[in-house]
């Protein structure tokens, strides 16, 4: 392990030369998982245009969920619900021929490939290649926001008090073992990440699945096809979760074999590509599953090469040596659009990008620090002088440009210098203070996170905190999330993910803190905060739902939960003989549509 500290110094010049470090994504959760787009059974019908539209509780009537592909999954009241794509964005054909080895320039070195644990977007977008979840985000379409879809279940039913989801598997599935992908295989997955009596139980897949399986009461098999899953409460999201990248199903041969410690490094799953090897900090290999139940992908397969310096990630890619990146640098998009061999595209991530304060520990435990934190930042200057564009400041957790979460009635904090130094003198600190934060090394979610951090440390400075940061490999930082802040840290630096709404349960319930999970490494407790999310998840109509997860962003807002930055796009990069590739808006990402011209 390799640690490094440093108090980041600032110049304007140096933020736009800077290009080699980038951070941020510590917690961009799995959130949108990569599956085909399945047709749904002949006998679901779209009821019309309103399709989308949620039942009432009183309802009972079979309702088919999401003709709109934005839309959540139905939970209301729902004897039946079957997603179908009736409206939904077509996938992007193919283009080329069949055959041929992609390499791709990855932001950092993944992770293990562990089905049940998050190790950042770096390493969750490969679990969507290897793996497939019970239902899915597809993110094998280009759409606002990527389309809910039937995944290893082809349908479900949820009773009317969202207690008990019994769903119906795709037929013939088979892991890339041989191992039939049955109703057996599902219930060992998840027993195996929530029972403790379970042979193969596992305390961190527990843990980062805390969200989903925490409260449930019994997992059944109902036939070969068929499971049943009840919760002692009603949990109107759990589909949404079930799409998360840490709900993929592996084999249960393979996790027998080579036990829980070595799974995710030799992962055998269901998706449309196998892992093959890996050379670490050098490469990972992935072969296309001929036997993939969506259709084998035109690949031959893929190569991973982990660049963590954007410079050297676009020069590869210049030259031939990788044909696809990943977090093109704002100060390098101009050259690769005047490039004739190269092709660039933004997709609007589910991200907000700013700081998690530690609720525990003085002196970030006190609100008006945390409240002067947020005043401190310039995001207006901050997203055009630095950004050039590529971001738009955060007053609140979901973004203005995503379909779902924002609320423009969240005013959220501005630029105010003069009220920030007023509130750390009201908490105590009129001669200022001094503040440990910690970010991961490498381009991991973002490629200028560093010359963030520096126009951040500036910001504090002029009203009086004195920041200091220290870099951390990011696998390490992983560790970190998974963990806690310890006392000595007063805050992380990371991307949050906020596709879904149910997104805010894992970020600010406190019974999903460490080690129940890594998305609220900062302790945020909070009663009133409890109480409204256990009401979301107990209110079946989407519509009543979302009102109430408003009320949390407001309530996380005013008590400064974060330290909210900006929200970010991303800027992927590829070769013109890479064909078919569809860049979704979303950290996740699949290279099943693609081929090599």
């Amino acid at each position: 392990m390799t640690m490094r500290t440093e108090q980041l110094s600032i110049s304007r010049r140096g933020f736009f030369r800077t290009l080699g470090f980038a951070t941020a994504a510590g917690l961009i959760q799995a959130c949108s998982p990569a599956a085909p787009a399945p047709t749904a059974p002949a006998t679901a019908k779209p009821s019309g245009a309103n399709a989308a539209l949620q039942p009432t509780a009183a309802q009972a009537a079979p309702t088919v969920a999401a003709a709109n592909p934005a839309a959540q999954p139905t939970t209301a009241a729902v004897a039946t619900a079957v997603p179908v794509s009736a409206s939904a964005p077509q996938q992007a054909p193919a283009a080329g021929k069949p055959g041929g080895t992609l390499v791709a320039g990855w932001d950092s070195d993944p992770g293990a490939l562990d089905n049940n644990v998050d190790r950042g977007a770096v390493t969750r977008t490969l679990l969507h290649m290897v793996y497939d979840r019970l239902v899915e985000r597809d993110i094998s379409v280009k759409a606002d926001f990527p389309p809910f879809s039937p995944g290893l279940a082809m349908s479900w039913d949820i009773s009317p008090d969202a207690k008990v989801y019994t769903f119906k598997l795709r037929p013939g599935v088979k892991f890339q073992d041989g191992t039939p992908c049955d109703a057996e295989a599902i219930k060992f997955n998840i027993d195996r990440n929530w029972d403790p009596n379970h042979p193969f139980y596992s305390k961190t897949g527990a843990g980062a699945n805390a969200l989903g399986y925490k409260d449930l009461d019994k997992v059944e098999v109902v036939d070969s096809s068929t499971v049943r899953v009840t919760h002692k409460s009603p949990f109107a999201d759990f589909l949404n979760v079930l799409a998360f990248g840490t709900y993929s199903i592996g084999s249960p041969t393979q996790i027998q074999k080579v036990g829980n410690d070595e799974f995710g490094n030799q992962p055998i799953g269901s998706g449309p590509f196998k892992f093959v090897s890996r050379e670490s900090g050098v490469k990972l290999v992935f072969e296309r599953n001929p036997d993939y139940w969506g259709g084998a992908p035109p690949l031959d397969g893929f190569i991973i090469r982990p660049l963590p310096e954007a410079v050297a990630r676009l020069t590869a890619l210049e030259t031939g040596e990788v044909d696809w990146v990943n977090s093109v640098h704002p100060d390098s998009i101009d050259r690769v659009r005047t490039n004739p061999n190269l092709t660039i595209d933004l997709a609007q991530l589910p991200n907000t990008w700013g700081y998690i304060p530690n609720h525990r520990a003085d002196p970030t435990s006190n609100v008006k620090v945390r409240q002067a934190l947020n005043w401190a930042v310039n995001r207006e200057a901050l997203c055009k002088d630095l950004m050039r564009g590529l971001a738009v400041p955060s007053t609140s957790p979901f973004a203005p440009t995503g379909p779902f979460g924002y609320d423009p009635d969240i005013k959220g904090y501005g630029y105010d210098p003069a009220k920030a130094k007023a509130l750390l003198a009201e908490a105590g600190f009129g001669d200022g203070l001094k503040l440990h934060f910690q970010i991961p090394q490498g381009a991991v979610g973002s490629p200028f996170a560093v010359e963030m951090n520096q126009y951040l440390q500036q910001n504090f400075k002029d009203v009086g905190i004195d920041v200091n940061i220290e870099t951390l490999e990011p696998q390490i930082m992983q560790t970190n999330l998974s963990k806690g802040m310890p006392p000595d840290v007063h805050a992380y630096s990371v991307g949050f993910s906020v596709d879904e709404m149910v997104n805010l349960q894992r970020q600010f319930r406190s019974d999903l803190v460490p080690p129940n999970g890594n998305t609220n490494p900062g302790w945020i407790e909070n009663a009133d905060l409890d109480a409204l999310l256990k009401q979301a998840l107990q209110t079946p109509n989407e519509d009543q739902r979302k009102k109430i997860y408003f009320q949390v962003q407001q309530q996380a807002v005013d008590m400064a939960a974060w330290v909210w930055v900006c929200h970010q796009k991303g800027a992927r990069a590829w070769s013109k003989k890479v064909q078919g590739f569809v860049n979704p808006n979303s950290y996740m990402f699949t290279f099943k549509t693609v081929t090599m011209g």
